[in-house]
């Protein structure tokens, strides 16, 4: 008889990974710890947790059951390993690995830790009168079948790790039921991530229900910097990144968002940097001249000299397609922008300008509040 394949259920510091190996062993599943570092006996990146592939349903009730590494626990606090958190939304479609391959790469420029969330739903017929007609082997079902999706994901994962597509970096995952938006919202005030990776097109290409067509409203319901990868987004290394446009208005909190970028950025020195504002013919608010954003380029070379940083002012009638066309015509990969946190009635009625752009263009959107 074939003997059981050993599959990862998680990557933990030491001290969480015995305490996941012990929780285990109490239910009577055997579980094995690995170093997934390159040097022998050092831990930096954790150890993984391994089990018998027959024991995989049973592990999972258990950690879900048990309410395992819940950071909104103290006493996980005071275990972490306090690196910085990278959250980023999955639905198993094609650019959800997408997705993970930005969030591992800046996770490891960064020194974080990667947390795969999955929000799945549970569907009830659309009038039922009394609770106890819903069909409680049905959301059982889905929640195995999220379950079961998910670690064939990690598998997917681990098998590109292990090839060296993906880099080496702590990761662990999650599955939450109920709706997209909200449980995403929820456990980023829960996880306290200082980044949410998010793709921008889902597995039925169905605006209405899927993750990645709800990702312009989950961008203007989180407080954390998102990052936006769109389905169709090619490069595979952040090494193959070379234009990044930075949309200024010329105020503070351009200098934070900057200073984030330039953090990510240190490795690769070589990309080039443009500071770019959009006049907007239209209106008739004050607008910048070229002298100011001189001014502006002047203040980031002399800041971060190992940058390539030039500016770019742009006249136009319409300020999503301004930007449109400009990251077509300059080839841009990134576009960092400051957007305002907005209210369901600014969502539907006012589409800011990350929602418009991000339905018009194949380049990474990475958004500030």
């Amino acid at each position: 008889m074939e003997e059981d394949k050993l599959i990862t259920i998680a990557i933990h510091t030491p001290e969480k990974a015995f305490i996941l190996k012990q929780t285990l062993k109490g239910k009577g599943i055997e579980s094995h710890l690995v170093n997934v570092s390159e040097t022998e006996g050092d831990t930096s990146k954790g150890l993984a947790v391994r089990i018998e592939s027959k024991d995989l349903l049973n592990a999972i009730s258990v950690i879900e059951n048990e309410r395992l590494f819940r950071y909104d626990d103290e006493k996980i606090y005071k275990i972490d390993d306090g690196r910085k958190r990278i959250l980023v939304a999955v639905d198993f479609s094609d650019y959800s690995l997408k997705a993970c391959r930005v969030a591992f790469t800046v996770a490891q420029q960064t020194n974080a830790k990667v947390k795969i969330l999955h929000v799945y739903r549970v569907h009830f017929p659309i009038t039922f009168p009394f609770a106890d007609t819903l069909n409680k082997d049905d959301e059982g079902d889905v929640l195995s079948v999220a379950r079961r999706k998910m670690l064939n994901f990690c598998d997917e994962i681990d098998r590109k790790i292990t090839e060296k597509e993906l880099p080496s970096v702590n990761y662990s995952y999650s599955l939450r039921e109920g709706l997209v938006e909200e449980e995403i919202e929820n456990f980023v005030e829960e996880y306290k991530p200082f980044l949410l990776v998010l793709g921008t097109k889902g597995q039925s290409n169905n605006k209405r229900n899927v993750l990645g067509n709800v990702t312009a409203d989950i961008i203007e319901m989180t407080s954390v910097p998102v990052m936006a990868v769109p389905e169709n987004y090619i490069i595979r290394n952040i090494t193959d990144i070379q234009n990044i446009a930075f949309l200024t208005n010329f105020q503070k909190r351009d200098l934070d968002a900057f200073d984030f970028l330039v953090n990510v950025l240190k490795p690769y020195p070589n990309v080039n940097i443009t500071l770019t504002h959009v006049n907007v013919i239209s209106k008739k608010d004050e607008k910048w001249s070229e002298a100011e954003l001189s001014e502006m380029q002047k203040y980031f070379n002399n800041k971060y000299p190992e940058f390539n940083v030039g500016y770019k002012l742009i006249d136009g009638p319409d300020m999503a397609q301004a930007i449109n066309e400009f990251i077509e015509k300059e080839k841009i990969n990134i576009v960092m922008l400051n957007s305002k946190r907005r209210n369901l009635f600014g969502r539907i009625f006012l589409p800011s300008i990350s929602r418009k752009v991000l339905i018009n263009s194949n380049v990474i959107l990475l958004i500030f509040r």
